[in-house]
């Protein structure tokens, strides 16, 4: 009797675990799943997103458009920028952040609570609050950027930022690493103060100077924030669209793969580097940009991941 009652309970704990994981696993389905099938069927058709316009099945030509048939020096150019992108978002964000939760974790500093809200307010705020704050300051003739290179610099002539081939693409780098530096930052944040103040005594008893105790001490004991941190950067970074979207529309060599996935399938944007703008409202096309996007990601987040665990087998 006894063994039958356990065999209910076990039952009866098993659903209730199914019950509680249900509403997160449908949400996953119809919200992520569906959708990320539906664009691998999309991309081997030439559908346009055009309410009642006619599509058919076209097997591989999307993909065979986009690495065979199209401008080379446009996917070279692309390509090339969306890894310059990637790469400076990564290390700058991740140095910068590491940076704040250090002063923020420090004892000395007064009201830290509120410091880390005003560090992650940016986190909070959408892509389009986040893009009028950056034209704000880069407008032209009044903008704070603006006046700082004519008053302060001395610049006659300060070029418009956001309209110049040179300065647009670092200008939006910028914006990205603001927003999302607040999180980077929450994440170490919880990384030192998970390390016990006894470790930082011994090394002070040692004799060891704060370097040392950071490089020796914090380093290794944050390595899984680190990683968490990169991998998140790098992926955030690869699918980033919104912000050159709203900022620069993709034009003046802004354009990335996922600003052309988005201008490819809903226009409004990007240019090639003959300066042709992006041709909107070819979904299928789109859809098959997104899938060899998806596969890049996997790739670069695979060989991230195994080159940090490398590295934190050579730290320990």
């Amino acid at each position: 009797m006894k063994g039958a009652d356990a065999n209910r309970l076990r039952l009866f704990s098993h659903k209730i675990v199914f019950l509680s994981m249900l509403p997160g696993l449908l949400l996953y389905t119809v919200f992520r799943l569906i959708p990320s099938v539906t664009t691998g069927v999309l991309s081997f058709t030439d559908i346009s997103g055009i309410p009642g316009a006619a599509w058919k099945w076209v097997g591989l030509a999307n993909y065979k458009e986009f690495l065979v048939l199209q401008n080379i020096r446009d996917l070279i150019n692309t390509i090339k920028r969306t890894g310059i992108y990637a790469i400076s978002v990564t290390l700058i964000q991740n140095s910068l952040a590491l940076l704040a939760a250090v002063v923020l974790n420090s004892k000395f500093l007064k009201a830290r609570n509120f410091s880390r809200a005003v560090y992650f307010m940016p986190v909070i705020l959408g892509a389009a609050v986040v893009a009028t704050i950056w034209k704000l300051m880069f407008s032209t003739p009044t903008g704070p950027v603006f006046l700082f290179m004519q008053q302060v610099m001395g610049i006659e002539n300060p070029p418009a930022v956001l309209s110049s081939y040179s300065l647009a693409f670092p200008a939006v780098i910028g914006a990205q690493i603001w927003q999302n530096m607040g999180y980077s930052m929450v994440i170490f944040l919880a990384g030192l103060q998970g390390i016990p103040e006894e470790l930082y005594e011994s090394a002070d008893l040692d004799g060891a100077s704060v370097w040392q105790a950071f490089w020796r001490v914090t380093f290794p004991l944050i390595w899984h924030a680190l990683t968490v941190n990169t991998l998140l950067a790098i992926i955030g970074s690869l699918q980033s669209f919104e912000l050159i979207m709203t900022i620069t529309r993709g034009s003046f060599n802004t354009a990335t793969l996922g600003m052309r996935v988005f201008a490819t399938a809903f226009g409004g944007g990007g240019a090639s580097a003959t300066g042709a703008a992006i041709s909107g409202l070819r979904q299928g096309y789109a859809a098959a940009q997104g899938m060899l996007l998806f596969a890049v990601v996997l790739i670069v987040t695979i060989i991230s991941q195994s080159l940090m665990k490398k590295a934190e087998v050579e730290q320990s």
